[in-house]
């Protein structure tokens, strides 16, 4: 029988027999069989025996051989995995069974770096980084009784190959005016070279080769630092995993994403002609299709609030011409707005288009107003020309205000810092374009426009005596009537919303901000610190399968009518985090014990409910390991829910293992504390636990007397174990290190330390370890982290499905405060993650509140030239608010910072819209009405205006609260619920609080004046 390890034909003659030979002989004193012969040929290796032994027996054993002796999972890293042949016929089967990859880490290796030149070479490319890539090695494998049996040591090898393998030119010779450089031979042209180099002289006086002292092969760096792997499926359907290498392309900052992705992928389908066919070129994380996409559903959205928009003007207007006015001035207003972006540098993009969309309704107003002036001069017998001009100039100072108000209400957003204010900084700004081109619209296009489109209406218009008793209006005006006949009852009933607000507001849950629904989302895998990489890929493995099982199950129980498989591929990163794939993870630094998995869906509306189903899964059927499902998020906090234990202690104190002692005590109470969390799935320090060390005590007096030296003894064990670099062997535009290093069989278990010779540096002598120095095991904290240079232990935690962080801090906090309380001295709790950033941006978004209200408020007092009459417009700011809130109750969504930034923004719109509700009252009363007459009748004269701006405005929120995702959705509910109880606000509350300024309180002063004789209630135009 025969054990046959395949390797790719590339790497013919590469590998070396020997270390079969060692294993062979291990076979054979385990009982395993007899007369041993080793393999070896083109593609295999192998060892060929006799034995009575099964094939599952000598299987185990070749695998107890490679984790005991060789801690490895290969006999070398492109081997395929081992296989048994006893019968010929039977081996292509036993091939099929154990088939790895194609193509070498190498050859890998270089089909990617053709691609990455490829791409870098594309205008739009900042960057293109490759990780996964092992590098190679040429491995000069020694046995210690065989270098010292010819007097060498291992720090002898760099000088001889560095003598060797030279590249100092010989200079140049002239000769027939010729310049004729002189190039000495020398430098090694492949690994086989080194193999022929004389490194010492026999007793015989022959030269001893170093082929024939150490073993020499191409390999790998080992253990690699990092490891890609691809699942997918094959042409048969069936998921085959192979290792793989990332590119990660960053884009050049002003370019657009679009563009790069259609350069990208005309540069792969020109260089797949000088590739192999089979080569599997896949896209993780295709950003550019995500923004595609993003765009096309947020263009939707404008669309279907435009048509949305249109509708409420006809059926508002119940007049054709004035909702095509309407209807045209929106794209004449847009395309002036596209304008105003580009001049100033904004792109096409989600949070512009959001913006467009958020400001449609303020769009319509001036319009809205302006040719709703336009029809009642006309009503009252104008002339067209006249009207046009007359109507929207009657109002224009008051559109002026109610305009700037929103603007100042917007252009503080620009204050916004971080993350937040630089993934929003396009709003306010879309924003004030949108309202100035708006204003110009209103002023220019509509009275040409109105002059033409616009008639007077066939019936003379209702009289405001008819109107107070008729339709809608009528219902309005005894409403108000009987509000400002009982406003103590009114007032009454605010204040008591308010409260209702108050305590609405303490039931909604705090998210800061929402997950992402995105066709990716990624598990991240913890294992014990002291974990290799060929641990963190074996939990891989399970978990890749896990996860395939799952959805598949999934898919064949719930998603029946598929067009394909929702599962597209997973791509794994052992050894440290993937190259940044969302514009929010921070990938994690290497080390071994940490290992990322991506999955790619199908159908991203899909992941939310995958993500709990596959974190049940896993945290079953793997036990041992910590591995955490995590959808994509909007904000870049690393986890939920982090307590921070810190130690304000010196840094180099004397005393650091009694601070790092008492920080692990600590942040175990604080553990204990969030376990109490019935919210809490899983709570973790970042510190993990202590990691295995060994310790090698050097007997000072005994290696002084061997003469060897402690650096002496450190330099063996460091060169014997992990290997020393001895010099370079150039192949094209790649250096490989040569590297010196024990062989397999003497390095691969602990016991082998105490066998190590040490060597002196100025002498022959050599002489084992264990006579000059002991080793002691012990678990030691080798991990620590550090917040401002102190050493920080972050204890943080994941909320159950279902629950976010604030349903977690809101269990803990009491006892989290009063541990903190009861820290001694020099040690402190810091609370991260949701809470401190949400912190964060509230106060960012209160200071924004602060500033616009009082650009407001200063503006106000300028129109009015009063300082109550801006108290009496600010009046239903509050009332916006609430409904707002209970928007959010009602519709299930968090109070999150987009949810608060839609309650800041409603002031402007508030306030504008009373603005010009006030100017209608000024103009009643400049007409002669009574307070009381001149509030209910500018109340009839807005409430068409009104109705239609509000409708329009929350109409148009709809299609963005739909496509706009998680992220939108708490926005557009917040300004829904606010503009609607805020209009009851205005129409209501307003009439009744400048009811109380003026008769109650005599805080405004209101001078009754004759009416004006000979016109129509309705005529505006003052004199």
């Amino acid at each position: 029988m025969s054990i046959v390890v395949a390797l790719p034909l590339s790497l013919a003659d590469t590998y070396s027999a020997t270390g079969l030979w060692i294993f062979a002989n291990w076979l054979e004193a385990q009982g395993y069989g007899t007369n041993f012969e080793v393999l070896n040929g083109a593609g295999y290796l192998g060892v060929d025996f006799l034995s009575d032994k099964s094939n599952s027996e000598i299987l185990a054993a070749t695998k107890l051989y490679l984790s005991d002796r060789l801690s490895a999972q290969r006999f070398f890293p492109d081997a395929w995995d081992p296989f048994v042949v006893r019968n010929l016929a039977n081996t292509r089967d036993n091939l099929m069974k154990v088939a790895g990859a194609k193509y070498s880490y190498r050859q890998l290796d270089d089909f990617s770096d053709l691609i990455a030149a490829n791409i870098r070479a594309i205008p739009e490319v900042k960057r293109v980084l490759r990780t996964g890539v092992l590098t190679q090695e040429v491995k000069l494998l020694y046995s210690q009784e065989r270098l010292a049996s010819y007097g060498l040591r291992p720090d002898m090898i760099a000088p001889v190959l560095n003598a060797r393998n030279t590249t100092i030119p010989g200079g140049t010779i002239i000769s027939d005016d010729l310049g004729i450089a002189i190039m000495p031979s020398g430098e090694f042209n492949n690994h086989e070279e080194i193999a022929n180099v004389p490194v010492a002289l026999s007793d015989t006086g022959t030269p001893v080769y170093l082929r024939g002292i150490v073993d020499i092969i191409m390999g790998y760096q080992a253990p690699p630092p990092l490891l890609n792997y691809y699942v997918n499926k094959d042409e048969n359907g069936d998921w085959q995993r192979s290792r793989s290498i990332n590119l990660s392309v960053q884009m050049l900052d002003g370019k657009q994403i679009g563009e790069l992705g259609r350069n990208v992928s005309t540069v792969l389908e020109k260089v797949k002609v000088d590739l192999p066919k089979d080569l599997i070129i896949e896209r993780v994380s295709d950003q550019p299709r995500q923004v595609r996409e993003s765009v096309s559903l947020f263009l939707e959205a404008l669309i279907e609030a435009i048509i949305l928009v249109v509708i409420i003007a006809f059926i508002g207007f119940s007049d054709w011409r004035s909702a095509v006015l309407l209807m045209i001035s929106i794209p004449v207003t847009l395309t002036m707005t596209f304008g105003f972006m580009q001049l100033l540098g904004i792109d096409i993009q989600q949070v512009s288009i959001a913006a467009l969309i958020i400001a449609l309704g303020l769009l319509v107003d001036d319009p809205v107003v302006a040719s709703d002036a336009i029809k009642r001069q006309m009503a009252s017998g104008k002339p067209s020309i006249i009207a046009a001009w007359l109507g929207p100039t009657l109002l224009a100072k008051a559109i002026f205000f109610a305009t700037l108000t929103n603007i100042v209400a917007y252009l503080p957003f620009l204050l916004l810092t971080g993350n937040q204010g630089d993934f929003l900084h396009s709003l306010p700004v879309v924003m004030v374009c949108a309202l100035v081109a708006s204003r110009i619209v209103s002023m220019t296009f509509i009275p040409f426009l109105g002059n033409t489109l616009l008639r007077p209406p066939d019936q003379t218009e209702r009289s405001l005596e008819v109107r107070r008793k008729e339709g809608l209006t009528g219902h309005y005006y005894r409403t108000a009537d009987w509000a400002i006949s009982n406003r103590k009852i009114v007032i009454l009933i605010a204040l008591g919303i308010l409260v209702l607000g108050v305590v609405i507001k303490s039931q909604l849950r705090n998210a800061f901000f929402p997950a992402d629904v995105q066709y990716l989302f990624y598990v991240d895998i913890w294992l014990q610190n002291d974990a290799s990489i060929d641990a963190t890929d074996n939990v891989a493995k399970v978990a890749e399968e896990i996860i395939r099982e799952t959805i598949e199950e999934y898919q064949r129980e719930h998603v029946k009518n598929s067009d394909g498989p929702i599962l597209e591929g997973i791509s794994s990163t052992l050894g440290g985090g993937a190259p940044r794939f969302w514009y929010t993870s921070n990938p994690q630094q290497k080390q071994s014990n940490y290992g990322q998995i991506i999955v790619r869906l199908s159908d991203k509306y899909l992941t939310p409910i995958l993500v709990p189903i596959i974190q049940a899964a896993l945290s079953e059927r793997i036990p041992g390991a910590e591995l955490d499902v995590r959808q994509l998020q909007t904000s870049t906090v690393d986890h939920p829910v982090e307590i921070r234990v810190s130690g304000r202690v010196a840094v180099g104190s004397l005393e650091e293992e009694k601070d790092i002692a008492l920080l692990r005590e600590y942040a175990e109470k604080v553990k204990e504390i969030i376990e109490k969390s019935p919210y809490a799935r899983v709570v973790r320090a970042d510190w993990a636990g202590k990691s295995l060390v060994m310790n090698m005590n050097v007997l000072e007096d005994r290696a002084e007397m061997s003469g060897v030296t402690n650096a002496d003894i450190a330099l063996a064990s460091s060169s014997g174990f992990t290997g020393s670099t001895v010099d370079t062997l150039r192949q094209g535009d790649k250096e490989i290190p040569i590297v010196a290093q024990l062989r397999l069989a003497e390095r691969g278990q602990l016991e082998d330390v105490n066998n190590l010779y040490v060597f002196a540096s100025d002498s022959d002598i050599h002489i084992p370890l264990r006579q000059v120095a002991t080793t002691s095991i012990l678990f030691s904290t080798e991990r620590i982290y550090r917040l401002e240079k102190f050493r920080t232990i972050t204890v943080y935690a994941f909320p159950y499905a279902g629950f976010i962080s604030s349903d977690i801090m809101a269990n803990i906090k009491d006892e989290l405060k009063e541990f903190s309380e009861s820290l001694p001295a020099g040690y402190q709790l810091q609370i991260s993650g949701d809470a401190a950033s949400t912190k964060h941006g509230f106060l960012q978004l209160l200071m924004i509140m602060a500033v616009s209200s009082s650009a407001i408020f200063l503006a106000l007092v300028f129109q009015f030239s009063s300082l109550i009459k801006p108290l009496v417009v600010f009046a239903t700011v509050p009332l916006g608010m609430v409904g707002a809130l209970m928007a959010l109750y009602i519709s299930g969504q968090p109070f999150g910072f987009m949810a608060f930034l839609g309650i800041v923004s409603l002031i402007g719109v508030i306030v504008s819209h009373i603005i010009v509700l006030f100017d209608f009252i000024e103009m009643r009363h400049a007409a002669g009405d009574s307070l009381r007459q001149a509030l209910l009748d500018a109340g009839i004269l807005r409430l068409r205006p009104i109705l239609i701006t509000i409708a329009a405005t929350t109409c148009a929120l709809i299609p963005l609260a739909i496509h706009g995702g998680p992220l939108w959705r708490p926005l557009c509910f917040a300004q829904i619920g606010g503009l609607i109880l805020a209009t009851f606000g205005t129409l209501f509350l307003v009439p009744v609080i400048y009811t109380t300024m003026v008769e109650d309180l005599k805080w405004i002063k209101w001078v009754e004046r004759k009416s004006k004789k000979g016109r129509d209630p309705s005529d505006l135009v003052t004199t």
